[in-house]
């Protein structure tokens, strides 16, 4: 049986004799970054299932998006780019839509006769 397979199964033929084996180059790296970081959660409890829940107690686990991901995962919630860079600059000058006008909200004689009652009776109550 082992003449009509030729050199067998566990045997493979000589990188040569197969075809299409010179064209072949090495595969290249991917650019993609490294499934389990050193920054990321593993580091915490280094696969101690009692690491991780001291971690869980004490909130050591990084939870959110800017935390876990190193490129924003919508654009939504990349909002650098409307900030400024500079420290000192508030984000009210540079952007002014930002501020919206305060409106004050005149109370009304109820509202003002039960915080005067409020501050000079101790057993005032409106029930």
């Amino acid at each position: 049986m082992s003449m009509l397979t030729g050199p067998g199964f566990a045997q493979d033929p000589p990188r040569e004799a197969r075809p299409g084996v010179k064209d072949q180059k090495e595969p290249e790296p991917t650019r993609l970054p490294p499934i389990i970081s050193e920054d990321g959660n593993h580091s915490v409890h280094q696969n101690s299932h009692t690491r991780y829940q001291e971690a869980v107690r004490k909130v050591l686990l990084k939870t959110f998006p800017s935390q876990v991901f190193r490129v924003p995962l919508t654009d939504t919630q990349n909002f650098s780019f409307w900030r400024s860079h500079n420290p000192g600059v508030r984000p009210e000058e540079t952007m002014p839509w930002i501020r919206s006008p305060c409106h004050c909200l005149i109370k009304s004689p109820m509202t003002r006769f039960t915080d005067h009652s409020i501050l000079n009776d101790r057993n005032f109550s409106l029930y």
